[in-house]
């Protein structure tokens, strides 16, 4: 039987960054014979409520795509639940998916990309799944396309079903693994100094989020996610319309420009740690400090204004 490959897409209420989104995602050939799932929120509050409407009549509008499927949320979920039911549905109703934020714009070979790397990969459970964002990579005489590390990236990605069926969602779960998993704080935070904190945050109700359980999950199973040599995909979300994004944008990368349409992929086993080592350094102590108080600074100058 043929494997079920769909595009989901999450979005709130950025209409203007989201048709940017989708006009990027139709540069690749692709999406023509895909289907394609927006996963669209509920309004918060009154103030929310015409940005939700303008998004989902943005929605409604759309071609392009092989089929355009809506599940528009009656009530806020809030972004760590509605992706969690997101990702259950996908992971439930099609064997792989390919994932899409409202302020990522992506290359016209990002669907390509993915779909040949979810091949490649498909039968080595020892990968969890592909992104399409790498930070700027010197890699000199690197032979591959692709780099192996052991950290989530949710700056576009994709993934097969199968592997998504044992994610610890809940906080009373997470909170348990935490504690009780020997080395667990060390393993999680050994990919970098925020995830710890990060997950904390997320069993105490402080922030809303849904990447986190994926990390956690990859860092007890010991898994490995699959990187590009060069990005797929850019950011435009840092700025006051975001939920989590906000400050310093520190994933200003290089970017593919879309016509190479082959890759070499390496084996997952191919552990380059000089590459990781690249990728890992925004996420370093000395890095997340200076972020904050870069942030800090943005804050307030905002409020003086």
């Amino acid at each position: 039987m043929e494997k079920s490959i769909i595009i989901g897409v999450f979005c709130y209420k950025r209409a203007a960054k989201l048709k940017v989104c989708v006009e990027a995602l139709l540069e690749n050939p692709e999406c023509s014979s895909l289907d394609i799932v927006f996963f669209s929120d509920g309004f918060k509050g009154e103030a929310d409520k015409s940005g939700v409407l303008e998004v989902r009549a943005f929605i409604d509008s759309l071609s392009g795509f092989k089929n355009v499927i809506k599940h528009y949320r009656d009530r806020n979920l809030s972004t760590g639940p509605n992706f969690q039911q997101g990702l259950t549905f996908l992971s439930d109703h099609y064997d792989e998916f390919i994932i899409v934020e409202d302020d990522l714009v992506v290359s016209p070979n990002y669907i390509r990309y993915l779909m040949k790397a979810l091949d490649f990969y498909r039968y080595d459970l020892s990968v969890f799944c592909v992104t399409a964002y790498v930070f700027p990579i010197r890699h000199k005489s690197y032979a591959y396309d692709t780099i192996v590390y052991k950290r989530f990236c949710s700056y576009g990605w994709a993934g097969w079903s199968d592997r998504f069926k044992t994610v610890i969602w809940g906080t009373r779960e997470l909170n348990q693994l935490m504690h009780t998993s020997p080395g667990f704080k060390k393993r999680l935070n050994a990919e970098g100094h925020d995830l710890v904190r990060m997950l904390k945050k997320q069993i105490s109700g402080v922030i809303s989020t849904w990447d986190i359980q994926l990390q956690t999950h990859i860092a007890e199973h010991r898994l490995k996610v699959i990187y590009p040599v060069l990005s797929k995909v850019k950011n435009i979300g840092f700025d006051r319309e975001s939920t989590n994004t906000f400050g310093l944008n520190y994933l200003v990368t290089p970017t593919d420009d879309g016509t190479k349409r082959n890759f070499n992929f390496c084996d997952a086993a191919n552990v380059i740690p000089e590459l990781q080592a690249q990728i890992k350094k925004p996420y370093s102590l000395t890095s997340l400090v200076r972020r904050k108080l870069i942030n800090e600074f943005i804050k307030v100058t905002h409020l003086i204004k």
